[in-house]
């Protein structure tokens, strides 16, 4: 079935893996093809769990089987498919790529900021690590979106859903500068735009982000508006802000998102437990 597909070598010998696998398991238990169920699937994939396989590797098993058992059943060899129902083994996702702390430091130092592109710049820079922006909801910023004395900034993000964050201290000083700086621009509302008043195309800020990070030095990592979101939010949890809260602040509308950038590795995770044990906390002193 699979070589009259035209898959490649590699997939056939991944498919062949499964089905010997799974051959000699319900070999051992002397079931039918036409009688397996689900319950004997999950027996299965319950017996590669005990052997010590991984997730991604029973993601595999459980696609191969589910391939199989839909060609069996539209081919009529089994009456009912008992891979229709069973749930997709969840697989960790792959975490994006971020700037270390020493990183974000160089590169804020990185434009001039005695010169009026260079203090936009900075300040663009401060709105992607301190808000974590989208380029376009950086790019789309009106000076009716800046509310100084709220430290507020109005975002209109994805799927024309607006929502609030807020602005830590330094930005709010650099962005109360950048407005007086920028000055009064005749049909120019938007807040970063370029020194004859037009609005900031996507490619001139990637462009911007990208030179400031080669001037940095910065290697193994591309710099771009996207790393330093992703980079906001690795800071953001690590400072102590909370799942739900960064969901709200970041725009996304999953908090499966949001838990992405909850991955504190070894020492900081366990640091952070070692402060919010609830057990430890409640019997303190008792």
């Amino acid at each position: 079935m699979a070589r009259a597909d035209g898959r490649s070598r590699k997939t056939l010998a991944i498919y062949e893996d499964a089905f010997k696998s799974f051959d000699r398991f319900v070999g051992n238990t002397g079931i039918a093809i036409t009688e397996i169920k689900a319950a004997t699937i999950r027996a299965y994939l319950a017996h590669l769990m005990d052997r010590g396989l991984r997730n991604t590797t029973l993601s595999i098993h459980l696609k191969e089987l589910k391939a199989f058992f839909n060609w069996l059943y539209h081919e009529g060899v089994v009456a009912t498919n008992p891979v229709e129902h069973i749930k997709p083994i969840r697989t960790p996702k792959s975490f994006p790529f971020i700037l270390s702390e020493d990183q974000v430091v160089a590169l804020l130092k990185a434009p001039n900021r005695s010169a009026w592109h260079g203090f936009r710049d900075y300040t663009m820079l401060l709105c992607f690590v301190d808000v974590g922006l989208r380029l376009s909801e950086l790019i789309s910023l009106r000076l009716q979106d800046v509310s100084l004395p709220q430290r507020s900034l109005k975002l209109h993000g994805k799927g024309a859903k607006d929502r609030i964050c807020f602005m830590g201290a330094r930005l709010s000083k650099a962005m109360r500068k950048w407005i007086e700086w920028r000055g009064y621009k005749p049909y120019s509302e938007e807040v970063f735009i370029t020194r004859s008043g037009d609005k900031l195309k996507p490619r001139w800020v990637q462009q911007i982000v990208s030179r400031l990070g080669v001037k940095t030095g910065i290697k193994g990592t591309r710099v771009s508006p996207h790393t330093l979101r992703h980079t906001a939010a690795t800071l953001a949890v690590r400072n102590g802000l909370d799942v739900f809260s960064l969901q709200r602040l970041f725009g996304w509308e999953k908090v499966d998102t949001a838990m992405r950038y909850v991955h504190m590795a070894g020492t900081a995770l366990r640091e952070a437990h070692a402060k919010a044990s609830p057990v430890d906390r409640l019997l303190e002193g008792r």
